[in-house]
């Protein structure tokens, strides 16, 4: 049925019509998918923002805590210490050969071996058995990966 507000709908309480009035914001696709692009463009622009204000704080402790640092180094007359250098393995990783690795393996309880746990270069290994499928096969958890002999 329809009225000079548009169609009307049948209201079940109280057996009265209400007219049925599509929202101006809803009026074609094609607006609400300009909308849709508008407020993205608005979100990137806001969180570009952020990172550079975010940067600029940053930037501007940074040289604060030089500040700092210098002050104190000259009423203490000790340099203070900055970021400490991360700790390296001392010792040396072994990268063998694939044909090493084999003798290695075939030796080895069930031709498998703890790549970290027995000290052997864990990206060497992957690239070796990268390069031959039919021949090595990674496995283990995580933290503690194996290498197996197939053949």
């Amino acid at each position: 049925m329809h009225s000079k507000y548009g169609l009307l709908a049948p209201n079940s309480l109280t057996k009265a019509r209400t007219p049925i009035l599509s929202p101006p914001y809803m009026s074609t696709t094609s607006s609400s998918l300009d909308r849709i692009t508008d407020l993205k463009a608005q979100i990137a622009a806001l969180e570009k923002n952020a990172i550079q204000e975010l940067t600029d704080k940053r930037n501007r402790l940074s040289r604060e805590l030089a500040a700092v640092n210098a002050e104190i180094a000259n009423l203490t007359g000790k340099p203070v210490e900055g970021k400490k250098p991360r700790a390296t393995s001392s010792k040396a990783l072994k990268n063998p050969s694939l044909q090493e690795l084999k003798e290695i393996l075939a030796a080895a309880p069930n031709k498998t071996i703890g790549i970290r746990k027995d000290g052997y270069d864990l990206q060497n290994i992957k690239t070796l058995a990268k390069a031959n499928p039919g021949l090595l096969q990674l496995g283990g958890k995580a933290p503690w990966p194996t290498v197996t002999l197939l053949k």
